[in-house]
């Protein structure tokens, strides 16, 4: 059977002057593994007019991959002359390269897409 309580006072104080503490010490044994992972590169020369670059751009001599399917690996980085570049100023798109800034790499500086994939 439910019990109804009813407090009819002009005021009420509800105060609880303690507090507790809990000291706890967990040690989670798991061995950590290293993580297998491949890194595949796309390079090219910019000719200082495009800002697309596709799979007939690399230079064979060092790679044959073309420029791989984003889907396909879990990161993307782009160097321009050596350079870290933003993910916002490029696209990638299997196949293809885009740059999207207004300021196209002079002519024969390196671009280096590195492609990295990462197994559990």
């Amino acid at each position: 059977m439910k019990e109804n309580h009813t407090i009819d006072v002009p005021f009420l104080y509800d105060w609880v002057r303690s507090a507790s503490r809990l000291h706890m010490n967990v040690r989670l044994h798991t061995k950590r593994k290293p993580l297998k992972a491949e890194t595949f590169y796309y390079y090219a020369l910019a000719d200082g007019k495009k800002t697309i670059y596709t799979d007939a751009d690399q230079i064979k001599e060092f790679t044959n991959k073309g420029i791989l399917d984003p889907k396909d690996v879990s990161y993307i980085r782009l160097f321009i002359n050596g350079v870290l570049q933003p993910p916002n100023i490029y696209e990638v798109k299997k196949g293809m390269l885009r740059l999207k800034s207004s300021d196209v790499p002079q002519k024969g500086v390196p671009i280096i897409l590195e492609f990295i994939s990462i197994y559990l």
